[in-house]
Order: C-alpha cells, then sequence, then structure tokens
C-alpha cells in the first residue's frame, strides 16, 4: 500500500492546526520555513500526498501542544498503525524507560565523578521507588540529594506521567530537611521552560530544575525553584 493510500487527510490536518496552535499560518510559516500556502493547503485537506518526511520534522520542531513527529508520521502514513501499537505496548514502554533512566544515570554519575566533594549512592528501598536517585553528598551545605528522572526517550514521554502539580504534591510529602536537595531532571527543553514559568508557589522544598542532553550525555543547567525556608518561588 503506498503512502497515498495510507495518509489520513483529516487526522493530519487535525494535528497540523494542533501544532500551529494560537499562531497564525504566516507566523507559523515563518517559523517552520514552510510555505503559508502549503501550510493551508494541508489544513483544508487539499492534497492527497502526504509532506516529506522532512517538511513534517519542521512542523513537529515548532509545534504546540506537544504534537510530536512521530504522530504527524502515523497520520501521513510513515508509521503503520501495527507499527505504533507495537511500540505503545507494555513491555516496550517499560524497555524506553529503562534505557531512558539509564542515560540519565550515566550523565549524573559522570558529573559527580568530576566534582572533588565526597559522595555515594544510596540503596533504593523497594517498597519507596520514588524518588529515581537518592546521593550522599557534602556539597554547599547539602548532605542529600534526591533526583526524579521525568522525560522522554526518542520523542515519546516514557517516564514519570505524573503531572508537574502532582509531582509537586508527592515532594510535599517527603519529610525532607533544610540539608536535602530535590531535582527533577528534564530532557525536553520545551517542558522545562513550561516549569520553570510556573514555579512551585508554597512547597517547602529545595527543589530544583535540572536540563539533561541525553545524546550530548551532559547537563545542560541547572536553576533553583523554591526555597526551604518558604522564600516562595525562585527568580
Amino acid at each position: 500500500m503506498s503512502n497515498e493510500e495510507l495518509f489520513n487527510k483529516e487526522t493530519f490536518a487535525f494535528l497540523l492546526d494542533k501544532a500551529k496552535g494560537d499562531r497564525s499560518i504566516n507566523q507559523y510559516a515563518n517559523e517552520t520555513s514552510v510555505s503559508a500556502a502549503h501550510i493551508s493547503r494541508f489544513l483544508r485537506q487539499m492534497i492527497g500526498s502526504p509532506p516529506t518526511p522532512e517538511t513534517i520534522s519542521k512542523f513537529a520542531e515548532n509545534a504546540a501542544n506537544d504534537v510530536s513527529y512521530r504522530d504527524l508520521m502515523i497520520a501521513a502514513g510513515y508509521i503503520s498503525e501495527e507499527s505504533k501499537r507495537e511500540n505503545d505496548s507494555p513491555r516496550t514502554r517499560r524497555k524506553l524507560a529503562e534505557e531512558m533512566e539509564k542515560r540519565f544515570f550515566q550523565v549524573i554519575l559522570s558529573e559527580l565523578y568530576s566534582k572533588d566533594f565526597q559522595w555515594s549512592i544510596q540503596k533504593p528501598e523497594k517498597r519507596r521507588p520514588f524518588p529515581d536517585l537518592t546521593i550522599e553528598i557534602n556539597h554547599d551545605g547539602y548532605k542529600r540529594w534526591y533526583l526524579e528522572f521525568k522525560g522522554s526517550f526518542n520523542d515519546r514521554p516514557v517516564a514519570s506521567p505524573l503531572p508537574i502539580h502532582l509531582l509537586y504534591a508527592q515532594i510535599a510529602t517527603m519529610e525532607l530537611l533544610p540539608t536535602d536537595k530535590f531535582t527533577i531532571a528534564l530532557n525536553d527543553e520545551k517542558l522545562y521552560q513550561r516549569i520553570l514559568k510556573k514555579p512551585p508557589v508554597t512547597l517547602r522544598a529545595n527543589l530544583y530544575l535540572m536540563l539533561v542532553d541525553l545524546e550530548e550525555g551532559k547537563i545542560v543547567r541547572e536553576e533553583k525553584l523554591s526555597d526551604f525556608d518558604f522564600k516562595g518561588p525562585c527568580q
């Protein structure tokens, strides 16, 4: 079956409109380097053949509302529904989550090995899988460092499915001390910026947000979201 036969014009138009978001067609065209007329024809379902993967990549890179490259590729007919179902199986998601977690561990440990302060990984409790990693440290006044990984792997969210406000609520149930540091580690730039704009207001915790590049294997940056002593969101 050809891509033309697999191309779902209605679904693609819906996803493309969602990806455009509140922007005008001209604004989205400028950001994607795809002509406004071309975008308009796809939105009006006037084209029988799917856009090329290169064009879809441009749509996805500037997409709003979490529309992914994979979503658009499925609607365009390049990825089959059978493949989608196989890749969305619990076993596949578990493998992706394990691989993503492994990458996060490697980046964090590589960073720690480059430091001159003392640290040691605390053995996780089977009855308490949250957070993903606990480290005993002696640095910047902190004695313990908790890390929770929340991100995506191969453009798919695979870990820490809790919405961010529920994650804050879960952190609030912990008996944190002034010498405890809690970091939410992400590999998604858009999610990172979204969380930075709306930090927790009353969470009593030394809470940090970290952006990690899993492909390059490095920490991009880390910023503080809140203080233990109720100073409010950090600016």
